[in-house]
């Protein structure tokens, strides 16, 4: 009874030590849990075919990533643990000249480690499943489309998923506790708070060369970034001329600020800034690898998270624009046959389903994209190539207003001699808008036909199953030339009364025309596919990059604020002797808030400078697939990122305070 009642007293006693442990705690049991509940929602669990694949591989995904999460947790909560541990050592000599024995000593920080986790837990879960309403209300969204089917409810599943694997920690935890107690000597605890550190003083020729030489490797970095990109075949040297680049910075830097600081007398004996720049210069050496450790998390977790709340912001807005009919439908061309006359042949009831629809003939001349850009040979990618071997397709200006018509947009007019190109795959626009400012000129039949004008249309002129646009030039061309065209196909877009409708012929579609489908004998897609591909896709990279993004920015969060009060806790006697000439309570706590507020900023000084470059290489990458635009999202993340940092913050400048305040400052 009397262990504990100790136990209760202590963790009472010594709750701001436990801050950073606990929200570390916290922070992952809610995200935990949020992210494993989502699996839960009951419409999630009716989707159709190809919604349930992404579906299936979201959860797939989620819960391996949460078991790799789970490890990297651990690790940290040891890691805080160890602050907990030095912090009290003192503690602990005094218990065992008391002639407490070890066993009594580690059950008793056992149990305090039990109860601050249980208070976590019941907290992080309580914070969980407030966090777990957003994320299935987002989850309805990506993967139904709508938020109609949400239900408030509490994933017994998730909570017993995360009670296991914190559990799973906390013994790991007490396991790792009772053997360092157990293999700990007496004088090492009464002693523990008189080791000290000397700031090393360098050569400053020496130490401000290999500064400049870590700006310059950095600084090959970025252009050799810029200029190659993501290529395989040189992002290993990149990453290794960026990484030692950041390590001899972070080596360097404290020689470098404490040089140029002594330069400035009037800076640097101004209040305590002289222990200030000494302090931060002694932790810089002794930290500088951990710093560019986190430095490197920062930069991924600022690019992953970027990119995760970016594609769910834009998601909506993109498919929207993608899919403006219900259903398209090509078929090689027949003459004595029309589309609504093959499906009606077939089975299929869709003219009297449709609510509106075009039907338009498609043309070709025998012109390929290579001969209309013959004089930019040697431009093009290798997936280029391929498409310069293809026929460019023409269309009638009169079916191409039908089109725009139905699609609720403005009609074009022609002139005679005219044309236009309608083209929305941005990688090969810049070809075809080169095509445009020079040559321009078009043959068909005797007829010579130039630009109406420079401007590329971009309107969607048929529905894809990809999940970008992909129409590379479709040339539009006066009702006057149809009959010197050879007719190549015929396209149908339509729109449906409802979704339900849409979903009945669809599933009639594929039992009907599976076969000429395989055969290329009939191409058909329609919105709900679309979405429900397009929002699968982009739904399992947002959550994965929101989880992992968050969970990386936790980690390095964490780190920092334990590096840190680890460091005051082993300072403590420097504090005392501050006070004992002088230096009030106000003074020493502004020394502490600028302390603590560089060194959570180093990291970040470099993160945020690679990681704009490094995001710019990404979405190069990523915007012409996805067809999304995530800079104008960036903010969103640097806001969680802020917020997040600011939490932590406050929490590891309060913990510091407390750790300084034993000594009663007055």
């Amino acid at each position: 009874m009397m262990s504990f009642k100790l136990i209760y007293i202590n963790v009472g006693r010594s709750i701001k030590d436990y801050a950073i442990y606990f929200l570390t705690l916290v922070l992952g049991v809610s995200l935990f849990y949020a992210f494993n509940s989502v699996s839960s929602q009951p419409a999630l669990n009716n989707l159709n075919y190809s919604m349930e694949i992404f579906g299936d591989a979201l959860v797939t995904y989620i819960g391996l990533l949460t078991r790799f999460i789970a490890i990297v947790f651990a690790f940290l909560i040891i890691y805080a643990n160890q602050f907990i541990m030095k912090r009290r050592k003192k503690e602990m000599g005094i218990y065992m000249t008391l002639g407490m024995s070890k066993w009594r000593i580690s059950s008793i920080f056992v149990g305090e480690t039990f109860l601050v986790g249980l208070f976590a837990l019941i907290i992080g879960l309580g914070l969980g499943f407030l966090e777990s309403q957003v994320i299935s209300i987002l989850a309805l969204k990506m993967f139904v489309g709508d938020a109609i089917g949400y239900k408030l409810l509490l994933s017994k599943e998730a909570i017993k998923e995360t009670i296991i694997s914190f559990s799973i920690i906390y013994i790991i935890v007490a396991l790792f506790n009772t053997r360092n107690i157990m293999n700990i000597k007496l004088i090492d605890l009464l002693i523990a708070n008189r080791k000290n550190q000397e700031l090393k003083v360098y050569n400053k020729w020496v130490t401000s060369s290999l500064f400049l030489v870590a700006i310059a490797l950095i600084t090959t970095g970025i252009l050799f970034l810029l200029k190659y990109g993501l290529d395989k075949n040189y992002l290993t040297g990149i990453v290794s001329i960026l990484g030692f680049g950041i390590i001899l910075f972070y080596y360097t830097i404290s020689g470098v600020m404490v040089f140029w600081a002594k330069r400035n007398k009037k800076l640097y004996f101004k209040e305590l800034n002289s222990f200030l720049f000494r302090q931060l210069g002694s932790k810089m050496q002794i930290n500088y690898l951990v710093i560019s450790i986190l430095s490197a998390l920062l930069i991924a977790s600022l690019v992953v998270l970027g990119t995760g709340v970016s594609v769910t912001s834009s998601m909506n807005k993109q498919v929207t624009t993608a899919t403006p009919f219900d259903l398209t439908i090509v078929q090689p061309y027949d003459k004595n046959n029309d589309l609504l006359k093959t499906a009606k042949h077939d089975g299929i009831p869709l003219k009297e389903n449709l609510e509106n629809y075009v039907e338009i003939m498609l043309f070709d001349t025998g012109l390929t994209y290579g001969e209309l850009f013959k004089e930019q040979q040697g431009e093009f990618s290798d997936l280029e190539q391929e498409i310069l071997m293809s026929q460019i397709t023409l269309i009638t200006e009169t079916d191409y207003n039908e089109i725009l018509k139905l699609s609720g947009k403005e009609e074009i007019q022609l002139e005679e001699n005219n044309y236009i190109i309608n083209a929305n795959y941005e990688p090969f626009n810049k070809h075809i808008q080169n095509f445009l400012n020079n040559e321009g000129k078009i043959r068909i039949g005797d007829n010579e036909l130039t630009p109406a004008n420079k401007k590329i249309f971009s309107n969607i002129t048929y529905l894809t199953n990809s999940t970008r646009a992909n129409d590379v030039g479709t040339v539009v061309v006066p009702d006057n030339m149809r009959n010197l065209m050879n007719p190549d196909s015929l396209l149908l877009n339509g729109i449906f009364p409802s979704q339900e409708i849409e979903g009945m012929v669809y599933k009639i579609m594929n039992n009907k025309w599976v076969e000429k489908s395989l055969d290329g004998n009939i191409y058909y897609v329609t919105k709900s596919v679309i979405q429900d591909t397009y929002f699968g896709v982009f739904g399992v990279i947002a959550f994965i990059s929101s989880y992992l993004g968050i969970i990386l920015m936790i980690v390095t969060l964490s780190i920092l604020a334990l590096q840190q009060l680890t460091e005051t806790q082993d300072n403590k006697v420097r504090y005392l002797t501050l006070a004992k000439i002088g230096a009030n309570k106000k003074m020493i706590n502004r020394l502490l808030f600028r302390q603590i507020g560089f060194y959570f900023i180093s990291p970040l000084i470099l993160a945020s400078f690679i990681s704009i470059f490094t995001t710019k290489i990404v979405l190069e990458k990523l915007e012409p697939f996805f067809e999304v635009s995530i800079k104008q999202n960036m903010v969103v993340s640097f806001g969680i990122i802020f917020l997040l940092y600011i939490i932590y913050f406050i929490a590891t400048y309060q913990s510091a305070k407390q750790v300084i305040l034993d000594n009663r400052l007055k």
